[in-house]
């Protein structure tokens, strides 16, 4: 078995992945998201070679690069927060869709928008 470099280098190509972000736009992301201690979005993060990528939960931007950026594959952040006041009571929701696009637009990383997730592509399967 080779290097872990050479196995995703591998993978990519046999998946005919190519990088669409590179490590100083996650970097920037991350910086401008951390800076923004109101938004605390749900996200899902699909990783190179997993199959099934977990539920939206909680993000602690300061330890994403820790997981190794280079090996996401796409991140999803939910836009609307939905807040619990209690259990006779509706969820309160906060909408973030103006602070995310703001931050995404300013760094020029590229997304999507499905409904109230934005997605941020690391890499995208050539046709």
């Amino acid at each position: 078995m080779g290097n872990p470099k050479e196995v995703t280098a591998t993978f990519l190509e046999s998946q005919r992945l190519v990088p669409i972000m590179n490590q100083t736009k996650w970097r920037e992301l991350i910086g401008a998201m951390c800076a923004l201690p109101q938004l605390n979005p749900q996200v899902r993060i699909k990783y190179l070679q997993e199959d099934n990528p977990s539920g939206f939960a909680p993000i602690w931007w300061e330890q994403l690069e820790q997981t190794g950026l280079k090996n996401i594959e796409w991140l999803q952040i939910k836009a609307i927060q939905d807040i619990s006041v209690g259990l006779l009571s509706p969820s309160l929701q906060t909408d973030y869709t103006d602070l995310i696009q703001e931050v995404l637009d300013r760094y020029s990383i590229p997304y999507t928008v499905e409904g109230d997730l934005f997605r941020i592509t690391g890499y995208q399967r050539l046709q």
